[in-house]
């Protein structure tokens, strides 16, 4: 594990009750992946499920936290904010099952392209090995 906690909130844009990462697990080459435990007090939480949207959000919340921490470990950038980022689309989304609250989602993120200040990933979140859901995001840095 790369960053937890406190940790992950320099990595990421988003402030409670939006944040959908509670750890980085892994940030190598073009793959990055980070988990979450969903509370029942999620606030993409219905009926006992994960919403189509929160996963979504995990989703780019993963890639947020990807450039996050390739900023946060450049020379010089340490005490930099972390960028906002904003999806442009969400292409290709398959819900495969929506998790409940007490599941812990993976999320992993893997870039396609990269081309200035946009980036285009394969996204897909899982529960214990099995797909929950997948997309190819195109996310924009407004910074």
């Amino acid at each position: 594990m790369l960053a937890s906690g406190k940790k992950i909130l320099e990595l990421i844009p988003q402030r409670p009750p939006m944040v959908m990462v509670d750890e980085l697990i892994s940030c190598g080459g073009q793959t990055t992946v980070t988990q979450l435990l969903v509370k029942k007090d999620n606030i993409f939480l219905h009926n006992n499920k994960l919403s189509p949207a929160g996963l979504m959000e995990s989703m780019a919340q993963t890639a947020a936290t990807r450039t996050g921490w390739l900023l946060k470990n450049r020379t010089g950038n340490e005490n930099k904010r972390a960028p906002i980022g904003v999806i442009g689309s969400i292409k290709n989304f398959r819900l495969h099952f929506q998790p409940v609250a007490g599941n812990v989602i993976k999320s992993t993120v893997e870039v396609q392209y990269e081309i200035m200040q946009a980036t285009i990933v394969h996204a897909k979140v899982e529960v214990e090995g099995n797909m929950a859901a997948e997309a190819e995001l195109q996310i924009f840095l407004t910074e």
